[in-house]
């Protein structure tokens, strides 16, 4: 047989293999089915309402799914900043979920919300979220899918920043309220106001966990009843001698005021 007939019976045959493979494979991907949906790295959402969220039903057809269109019905939940769908062959499709983590309850006038570290306002969780500060005394209306500005940003900043400090500190902030402008913290070992300021929060946060290492480490019962730290170089001790707003806005005798 000539070398050129040879060469082109080999290229036929090879083509012809080529598609019984393409065939096979896609009949193999036709008779592959959906038999678990697996859901990673939740901590709000439970593994069944991302499901829900995603309406796979067990049985489809692994490669008839819209993988976008799956992602797409998980992201609808607030509490979902992004979601990744992947085929896990042979039988199971994975879902794996980057969550907004709600840091703090917001309590308006008319409505109770969460918020997460970059100011996205959330529902309430219903689970496993028990033990956020509450950030009060805030003003306007706010929804779900709105952004803190303002004030309530400076908030959120500042619960954001005490979780460098451990879950001791964090824990121990029980309130943040907006008072003029200014934060006021109320903690859990004291019931005192504590008057933050609107800004230097890695300072700030070092003076406070001072202070709650004090009191932790004292019996006597203080004969002060604010604390201020807006001030550099010192934590000052007061007594109230009108409302806590005008406090609030005095100048101190030492540091700058911030």
């Amino acid at each position: 047989m000539p070398k050129i007939e040879r060469t082109y019976l080999s290229f036929i045959l090879s083509i012809s293999l080529l598609m019984a493979l393409f065939l096979l494979a896609q009949n193999w991907k036709r008779q592959l089915a959906v038999e678990k949906v697996k859901v990673y790295d939740t901590r709000i959402l439970t593994g069944d309402e991302v499901r829900s969220l995603a309406e796979v039903p067990i049985g489809a057809p692994l490669y008839a799914l819209n993988l976008m269109k799956i992602a797409r019905n998980v992201e609808q939940s607030p509490f979902v900043d992004r979601a990744v769908v992947v085929r896990a062959l042979p039988y199971d499709l994975t879902i794996t979920v980057s969550e907004r983590d709600p840091i703090a309850i917001v309590a308006t006038g008319s409505t109770m919300l969460s918020v997460d570290g970059n100011g996205i306002m959330l529902p309430l969780p219903m689970q496993r979220k028990n033990n956020m500060p509450v950030i009060t005394n805030v003003q306007g209306q706010l929804g779900v899918g709105d952004t803190a500005r303002g004030a309530l940003m400076q908030a959120v900043k500042f619960i954001q920043d005490t979780q460098a400090y451990g879950p001791a500190l964090t824990a121990n902030i029980a309130e943040v309220r907006l008072d003029g402008g200014n934060l006021v913290a109320y903690t859990t070992a004291s019931s005192l106001p504590v008057i933050i300021g609107t800004n230097d929060f890695e300072r700030k946060l070092l003076y406070l966990q001072k202070f709650l290492t004090d009191v932790d480490n004292s019996n006597a019962t203080p004969n002060y009843s604010y604390v201020d730290l807006r001030f550099n170089g010192q934590i000052v001790l007061g007594t109230l001698s009108g409302s806590l707003h005008n406090q609030i806005a005095m100048k101190g005798p030492g540091g700058k005021e911030n």
